[in-house]
């Protein structure tokens, strides 16, 4: 599979972004995971894909939706089959990060890491609305740019898309969110490994939530919890963490090998995930043996 980036299901199918091959995503059963097609060629025509990120727009039983620099990408599937077409979007900015849909008019994405602000609404008539308190000013880091990426994070937005779960991957800090920017749950996790403030040196940080998946009643996070030198080392196995939507930690489960992104079957309680340096395999871990 040459560098999987991410790992999706869209109904009977495994569907697995890499990010390096010139035919973007691989389609496996969800049973058996045999190989089925491959799909999303690199190249200038009107439904190729240029520069697609790794983490979707959105997933559900209604649409996929890949961000391709600033444009929207689509994927349906018929009888089997899928087929990429563009999606109407009002922005007009040339990339967007951490781009994630709300409801049906309204989008959401990271501001830019020289902003004051942590986010940008983007509403249909590509009014871009930024907004947003960083969890500590400036005066730490010496500059926007420092702060802000010492605060980068993963977000989630909840199936009905009515709030959102944005985790901090050098803290402990987690936010959530309604469409309005308004926080609900505002919570600092006491739990080891931990830091009571992110240290300046990047290679002291803690490295915490890489991956996020929602469902009606759960957060699942994927963390390392490690330093960089943990990681190097093949310290430690990551963790599977999981969250009701009032913030509130609920279990953990250890992994028994490295994955970088996964996505979860709750009705089969199966966890899927790719390892980012491991182009040959998909590992799957039943929730009720971990």
């Amino acid at each position: 599979m040459l560098y999987p980036k991410n790992i999706f299901l869209k109904d009977s199918f495994l569907v697995v972004f890499n990010e390096k091959i010139d035919t973007c995503f691989q389609v496996f059963d969800k049973i058996g995971f045999g190989y089925k097609y491959a799909f999303g060629i690199k190249g200038e025509g009107p439904d190729d894909l240029i520069l697609p990120a790794s983490q979707l727009v959105a997933n559900n039983h209604n649409e996929t939706i890949v961000l391709d620099m600033n444009r929207l990408k689509k994927i349906s599937f018929v009888n089997d089959q899928p087929t990429i077409s563009n999606l109407e979007f009002s922005g007009t900015q040339p990339f967007y990060n951490g781009l994630i849909k709300l409801t049906d008019s309204l989008y959401i994405c990271d501001a830019g890491l020289e902003e004051e602000n942590e986010y940008a609404f983007i509403y249909p008539n590509g009014e871009l609305k930024k907004w947003g308190v960083y969890p500590e000013g400036i005066e730490r880091f010496g500059n926007l740019l420092s702060r802000n990426q010492a605060y980068t994070k993963i977000k989630v937005v909840h199936p009905s898309g009515k709030y959102f779960a944005a985790f901090y991957t050098n803290s402990r800090k987690l936010r959530i969110y309604d469409i309005s920017g308004n926080i609900l749950h505002n919570i600092e996790l006491n739990i080891l490994p931990g830091e009571q403030e992110v240290p300046l040196e990047v290679e002291n940080r803690y490295i915490y939530a890489i991956g996020a998946y929602a469902t009606e009643n759960y957060i699942y996070t994927l963390n390392l919890d490690m330093t960089p030198q943990d990681i190097y080392a093949g310290k430690y196995y990551p963790s599977l963490q999981v969250f009701s939507w009032e913030g509130k930690p609920l279990k953990q489960y250890k992994l028994n090998c490295y994955i970088s992104a996964f996505t979860i079957d709750e009705a089969s309680r199966t966890v899927y995930g790719v390892f980012a340096e491991d182009e040959s395999s998909i590992y799957t871990f039943n929730l009720d043996h971990l």
